[in-house]
């Protein structure tokens, strides 16, 4: 079994992190955390150094969540990737390579917010290509 968890900053995301890992050692299973930072390509007048400074925050968070996982015993493979959606990164990382579950925390947002801005978790259950496990 593969399992795919998703790592951003937020305390949900680390509760997710949690289920993932227990999860992974009771069935024995592969476990891939990946954190996905923004990155807008077409806007070319993002500077090199912001995208820098993304690159290392979400190096952070990994290196957080990698040191979590390997002390429950499991060493994780780890995935940081870019891109203007994050539910994209996460889809497209589990179709591409045989994901089999995909955990993630999830927020709630109301009205507006909900409208305007989405939700990661939300988009991720629409399209992935296997279950997916929301952890609040």
């Amino acid at each position: 079994m593969k399992i795919l968890v998703a790592l951003d900053n937020s305390e949900y995301s680390f509760q997710a992190l949690q289920k993932a890992t227990a999860m992974a050692k009771l069935e024995n299973a592969s476990l891939t955390i990946i954190t996905v930072y923004p990155d807008f390509l077409e806007v070319a007048e993002i500077p090199q150094k912001v995208r820098d400074v993304m690159f290392q925050q979400a190096s952070e968070i990994m290196t957080k969540g990698k040191s979590l996982v390997e002390k429950a015993g499991i060493t994780p493979i780890t995935v940081i990737e870019a891109g203007p959606s994050a539910s994209d990164n996460i889809v497209d990382y589990a179709k591409k390579n045989g994901i089999d579950l995909i955990v993630m925390g999830h927020k709630s947002k109301s009205g507006i917010e909900r409208l305007l801005v989405g939700s990661v978790a939300g988009k991720v259950v629409a399209y992935a290509p296997c279950s997916v496990l929301v952890v609040r």
